[in-house]
């Protein structure tokens, strides 16, 4: 690792029935790892993602934030068991007096994905997948929709690739359950992904009112990227399309969706980022809308994301070679990773990267870098 984990956590380390590998990503507060099973019953994998969270030490307003963040992502994943979310297999506590910085760090054991959507959308050109990998998307956001949750982060590093090419959604911290019309959740957002009645919405004792419409905006958002390979709103920063997205709430601006963006798709970005929520489209007529344009455009099953010629000619095999030659953000504010293709570099094999597999963490434990692209990712 070249930079400090958050939690730093020794290869070989054991935690219930698993040992701690390679990194994969870091926050401010918590850090992923790689790990495989040494114990335990077949039912669980053989390979996992331990995303530790130190529960045990700190200040008392960190740890009562850290642990509202823990409780969302355990309480959802606890509960909903669904295709398209990412799977948690079960929940460990460290007792270990001897580390204090690892003891009483609560570890979550989760479904350990290939890659994640901002490794694809480093490429040099918007991936030929983009419209089966959205209707993926879409279906998540249904379930969860269904289920009465709002995920609340809906961004590219949120969006797991698995080996078979199949997509999950991840990072639950900021996930809510619906309380009638609204839910609550924590005063933190990535701008670029929050629609505009959110950005200067009131703070109350709970948290900020939201609603499920606000993850119906994030994916017009993540659309329109996917497709074009730029925001729908102008700006050089995030705070430049934040700006841009509030002149366009309140009338003195337009929306101007790129001329890139297919006329079926441009309807249902449309549809998205209406400027205000009671106008925004339904998710389960987003999602019939959106599996009508995938299929319109040949996209039931993944393309690949690069031309046959001299490049891997399987899912996986181009899952593996892209997060082996991108470098992504993962969990937090520094990210730093071990290259290869999954496994476990034993004997040595394998070596210090900027390179993530996948993201496992939430926004205000991170922030998104190693897009080369001059309008973000």
């Amino acid at each position: 690792m070249t930079e400090p984990y958050a939690v730093p956590v020794p290869k070989g380390y054991r935690v219930g029935d698993w040992e701690v590998r390679e990194p994969i990503a870091t926050g401010a507060f918590g850090s992923v790892y790689a790990a495989r099973r040494v114990g335990g019953a077949g039912r669980l994998p053989e390979t996992a993602a331990l995303k530790f969270l130190p529960t045990g030490t700190g200040t008392p307003r960190q740890l009562a934030h850290l642990r509202e963040l823990i409780e969302r992502e355990v309480e959802l994943l606890r509960r909903l068991r669904q295709p398209r979310l990412i799977r948690m297999y079960e929940t460990l506590t460290v007792d270990d007096p001897g580390q204090p910085r690892l003891d009483g760090a609560t570890v979550l054991v989760l479904e350990r994905a290939q890659s994640s959507l901002s490794t694809l959308l480093t490429g040099p050109a918007p991936p030929p997948s983009g419209p089966a990998l959205l209707a993926q998307v879409c279906a998540g956001l249904a379930q969860l929709h269904r289920a009465g949750w709002v995920h609340g982060d809906l961004k590219p590093a949120n969006v797991l690739l698995m080996a078979d090419g199949s997509v999950r959604l991840a990072d639950f911290n900021m996930a809510a359950e619906l309380e009638g019309t609204h839910a609550y959740t924590p005063a933190f957002s990535t701008p670029d992904y929050t629609p505009p009645e959110l950005l200067w919405s009131e703070i109350g004792e709970r948290g900020r009112r939201t609603r499920p419409s606000a993850d119906v905006w994030a994916f017009g958002v993540l659309a329109h990227l996917v497709l074009t390979g730029a925001f729908p709103l102008p700006g050089g920063t995030p705070a430049a399309r934040r700006d841009a997205a509030v002149a366009y709430a309140r009338g003195t601006d337009e929306l101007r969706l790129s001329p890139r963006l297919p006329d079926a798709w441009r309807d249902i970005v449309t549809a998205c980022l209406t400027r205000t929520h009671a106008g925004r489209i339904g998710t389960e007529a987003l999602l019939r809308r959106v599996e009508a344009a995938t299929a319109a455009t040949g996209g039931r099953r993944l393309p690949l994301p690069f031309p046959r010629r001299g490049r891997p000619r399987t899912w996986r095999a181009v899952l593996a070679a892209s997060a082996a030659t991108v470098a992504v953000a993962g969990l937090g504010f520094a990210l730093t990773t071990w290259a290869g293709d999954g496994r476990d570099p034993v004997g040595g094999a394998g070596g210090p990267a900027d390179v993530s597999a996948a993201s496992y963490g939430a926004e205000e434990l991170r922030t998104d870098r190693g897009c080369r692209r001059p309008t973000g990712c």
